[in-house]
């Protein structure tokens, strides 16, 4: 163990005049991790300003009220447009989306709730897609807000009372028995608008038209408090395959240049010179966890909901990417041949597992389905399970199992195989 430690020492100390890979792997991760973290900082308030133009050819008194409750919105940075000007701006870029409201827009619920015919038009930027569904939603809202500032003017519910009774008389499918039913009922709601009390009338539009109940599942949608709990994990992650990949060329370079057949004559082991470099990027994948904790607490005031958990958690993430580099070291003959090809596979493994910033929720399902290999995803899994996910032990058991798994047959399969080659 003691020739072991020294020879972690050693390659440690290497590693220090290492300019470029101490870069990679202390530096670079909070940088990623503060960058990524300040653009997701208001992600739990949706886009803001997203600029969008807008065409009202209705210029009804509906219309302009749903303009004005669309320009309260803070998400949204409208400007007025003509109907060929505010699609040619989307098509160019200029603008993430353009909103026709088009004549008959304010006529009332039939224009409203006219499926076949709908009165209001979206085009969306392609690249945009993915704030497309958040503007729908606010235009939806905007729609029910103004339509609920209408319902409580009892002149004008009269007034689509009229149309209603208009509509119904023209109706040639129904029977005349029929037609007076309807009219009988229309006639006793018309009666009820004209004779209640105003008090009471608008009584029953207290609160908002979107009424919904707010369940507490506190453990399951709780969610991150800050940003940089997100963009921990991933930023993390980056520091350990520097790790993984310097050491993994590292032992590539002393075979090579024979300094590994040198320590063989020296009354030293295969075990004593693979445990060194084992031991010194345990130490390394160590530091980089412990300096981003370090940094992620006193920078970003960055909380950890479950501290008991991460030791662990981090612990086979750190083992993992120890064996992943075992394995690593033996993919090619050249310390530029490995380390080319270990980042370029970290790279595959990143992009599948969530380590891009880019969640595995936009991936396609046959997509999301491969990234179960992915060491990446679980390691990510795991450390969040215990920073914001407020996983149980229970639950961390899969996503600890998984990547510890990992690293042990990675580990063993690279001392095999490094073991055959010598020989």
């Amino acid at each position: 163990m003691k020739k072991s430690l020294i020879l972690a020492l050693k390659d440690l100390c290497i590693l220090r005049r290492d300019k470029f890979a101490l870069f990679m792997a202390f530096c670079f991760p909070a940088i990623i991790s503060f960058f990524f973290g300040a653009i997701t900082s208001n992600g739990d308030k949706g886009p803001s300003g997203m600029k969008v133009a807008l065409v009202d050819e209705d210029q009804s008194e509906f219309s302009q009220l749903y303009v004005s409750r669309l320009e309260c919105y803070e998400a949204l940075s409208l400007t007025h447009r003509s109907r060929d000007e505010a699609f040619d701006q989307v098509r160019t870029g200029k603008q993430v989306a353009a909103i026709c409201i088009k004549e008959g827009f304010g006529d009332g619920f039939e224009a409203i709730f006219d499926s076949n015919n709908p009165k209001l038009e979206i085009a969306v930027d392609p690249a945009r897609r993915m704030e497309s569904g958040y503007l729908e939603g606010l235009l939806v809202k905007a729609q029910f807000e103004a339509f609920g500032e209408k319902v409580r003017d009892r002149d004008w519910m009269r007034g689509q009372v009229d149309v209603w009774r208009n509509d119904i008389q023209q109706i040639t499918k129904l029977t005349a028995i029929e037609i007076g039913l309807l009219l009988n009922l229309i006639d006793s709601f018309d009666k009820l608008l004209r004779d209640f009390n105003d008090s009471h009338y608008m009584s029953g539009f207290d609160g908002d038209m979107l009424n919904v109940s707010k369940v507490d599942v506190r453990r399951e949608s709780e969610g991150p408090k800050s940003s940089f709990q997100i963009t921990f994990a991933p930023a993390t992650i980056w520091g350990l395959i520097a790790c993984a990949a310097t050491f993994a060329a590292s032992i590539v370079n002393e075979r090579r240049v024979g300094t590994f057949q040198r320590l063989l004559i020296a009354p030293l082991s295969h075990v004593n010179i693979l445990g060194g470099k084992t031991l010194a990027c345990l130490f390394a994948c160590t530091a980089v966890v412990c300096l981003q904790c370090a940094g992620a607490k006193v920078i970003f005031k960055m909380p950890i909901s479950e501290p008991m958990l991460f030791v662990p958690a981090a612990t086979c993430v750190v083992f993992c990417f120890v064996g992943l580099m075992m394995i690593a070291s033996t993919l090619g003959r050249t310390e530029q041949g490995v380390a080319g090809l270990t980042w370029a596979i970290f790279m595959v493994m990143a992009m599948l597992g969530g380590g891009m910033f880019f969640p595995l929720s936009a991936m396609p399902q046959w997509l999301r389905s491969i990234s179960h290999i992915s060491p990446i995803k679980w390691s990510i899994l795991a450390m969040e399970g215990a920073i914001w996910r407020d996983f149980t032990l229970m639950e961390m058991i899969t996503p600890c199992g998984i990547v510890l798994s990992i690293g042990t047959v990675s580990f063993l399969l690279g001392v095999m195989i490094l073991r055959r080659t010598e020989q």
